[in-house]
């Protein structure tokens, strides 16, 4: 059965687009802005974490070219699940929080509670 969960996870990362450097951090990088005085080290920062350090710092600054046109392909993989695993753990965040908003309500007018009292 999890054999069965973890092909259908690979065959929805196959599915999403591969994604560029460039979109990464304009995506994730969010606390400075592009053109901003040390935007690129942090974005560099961003996709080491991203490539989960298959790929280090000054692999990136220095092989990887000013706008990272010189970026390996399988980088671009590593890219497409760091931010599906970003947009996943967004989402759960999102959830448990409206998770617990519910609960908190249910508990407020649940019999079994008025019982307690």
């Amino acid at each position: 059965m999890l054999t069965r969960y973890r092909k259908k996870a690979i065959d929805v990362a196959n599915g999403l687009p591969l994604m560029e450097p460039n979109e990464y951090c304009r995506r994730w990088v969010t606390h400075i802005q592009p053109g901003e005085r040390g935007y690129r080290a942090e974005c560099i920062r961003a996709l080491e974490k991203a490539t989960f350090g298959v790929y280090k710092f000054n692999t990136i600054d220095r092989n990887w070219g000013a706008e990272f046109e010189r970026r390996p392909e399988a980088a671009l993989e590593l890219l497409r699940v760091a931010n599906m695993l970003n947009e996943i753990d967004i989402g759960l965040d999102a959830l448990n929080t409206s998770i617990v908003e519910i609960l908190a309500k249910v508990r407020q007018v649940a019999p079994h509670r008025q019982d307690e009292e």
